[in-house]
């Protein structure tokens, strides 16, 4: 069987799963803000004991790479990097606006719709892409200046937005076909066929190269 140790701290949730192939065998998720440094390793030791495991059985460790908090990025990767090193297992990694999007599928019961993950980065500006129903691209990763026209040319299509920059959008649009859903977080508990789906094609990051994932460009998408 094929264990994945799997770690988002891309926001003020830390999240840790442990999975058997895409069973969920444990999962928990602290909210307690800048606290990841101290938690992480104690949430997985903490998790590891309730699952009867050790390091050593597990066979992957997949981490959340980002866009989000740079701090949170930092120690996530760098941690995850560390045990595989001293381990030697393969490293996954996981797009966060993916991991939401994953979670998000969850709470639709809809046909023929896409899916805009949001995470707030400051002001107006949020991290962002577009998927259909099936998790394929729309719209690449990107930082977005949010405004009134944003998203224009997909009016007519049913679009669910959610996240932690999902709100400010919601203050200052009014489309009939943009729908948002609340309570959607980086939940590693929705990263399990995320990370198995790589490990069963052997995509693993280089360990000596291996960075997180930050948004630089700023993009304005408007018509």
């Amino acid at each position: 069987m094929t264990k994945i140790l799997c770690a988002d701290t891309t926001s003020e949730n830390c999240s840790i799963s442990i999975f058997d192939k895409l069973s969920l065998l444990g999962n928990v998720n602290s909210r307690i803000e800048r606290s990841h440094s101290k938690l992480l390793l104690k949430l997985i030791d903490d998790l590891l004991n309730k699952c009867n495991l050790e390091l050593s059985n597990i066979d992957a460790f997949s981490i959340s790479k980002g866009p989000g908090s740079y701090t949170g990025l930092r120690i996530g990767i760098s941690s995850f990097k560390g045990l595989c090193y001293s381990l030697d297992k393969p490293l996954i990694s996981v797009n966060t606006l993916e991991l939401l999007s994953n979670f998000a599928t969850t709470k639709i019961s809809d046909t023929n719709y896409y899916m805009c993950p949001m995470i707030d980065a400051r002001r107006m500006e949020v991290f962002t892409k577009l998927f259909d129903q099936d998790l394929n691209q729309i719209i690449d990763d990107q930082a977005m200046i949010l405004d009134k026209k944003s998203f224009n040319e997909y009016k007519s299509k049913k679009i669910y937005f959610f996240g932690s920059g999902s709100n400010k959008f919601n203050e200052i649009i009014d489309k009939e076909n943009f729908i948002f859903i609340n309570g959607i977080y980086p939940n590693t508990k929705f990263m399990g066929d995320l990370s198995f789906n790589k490990f069963e094609r052997n995509d693993f990051e280089d360990l000596s190269s291996f960075e997180p994932f930050y948004i630089k460009e700023y993009y304005f998408i408007k018509n």
